[in-house]
């Protein structure tokens, strides 16, 4: 996994570096007042140099110094148990079904977005985002008979509606039996017109 730590690296180098660009000019407005101090009369051309300034700026020397010697000395990457105590990695199984759900999945969107692109204009770009909202759509539930049916609320434009209607009539007419019961599944739009 990438160090957390090493990525903070860059950001106490450039903190090191700014402290020590402020030491120089605290040691270089010290210079200034020395001579501001030398010139006046009765110093006889002598000024004593402020000793922070130059303790300072050698502290921040070091600091730098040190900063960089740890940006080089830590790791990109370290276990996930030292990042992240109480992670662990996936089991070879569980991984494998994970995958395997995941690509199930985007297989029945591709064969919804093939079956949905005839009936909507935009649908070979955007029949998976119109897909996308038709899984988030709201709707009911009513048993009829043997007939479990399934109501959308209508999309947010009516082409998408009436795309989606149109999809409803080609999954309805498969006569598709929810699983584990003699329900037959239904699907349509809600209040789309000419469509049930």
């Amino acid at each position: 996994m990438p160090n957390p730590a090493k990525a903070r690296a860059p950001d106490q180098v450039a903190d090191a570096r700014a402290d020590l660009i402020t030491a120089h000019a605290a040691v270089a407005q010290a210079l200034d007042n020395a001579v501001v101090q030398a010139g006046r009369p009765g110093n006889g051309g002598r000024a004593t140099l402020d000793p922070a300034a130059s303790q300072g700026l050698t502290t921040a020397q070091t600091d730098l110094v040190a900063a960089k010697a740890a940006s080089a000395s830590t790791p990109s990457h370290l276990p996930l148990g030292q990042v992240r105590p109480g992670s662990r990695l996936l089991e070879t199984e569980r991984k494998l079904l994970t995958h395997a759900i995941r690509m199930s999945a985007y297989n029945s969107e591709s064969a919804l977005a093939r079956l949905i692109r005839p009936h909507y204009a935009r649908g070979e770009h955007e029949a998976r985002a119109l897909l996308r909202e038709a899984f988030t759509l709201p709707g009911d539930l009513q048993i009829a008979g043997n007939t479990l049916h399934v109501r959308l609320d209508p999309a947010s434009a009516p082409r998408r509606s009436k795309a989606l209607a149109a999809l409803c009539v080609e999954l309805s007419d498969t006569q598709t039996r929810y699983p584990g019961t003699d329900l037959t599944l239904a699907y349509s739009v809600k209040d789309h017109p000419g469509i049930a």
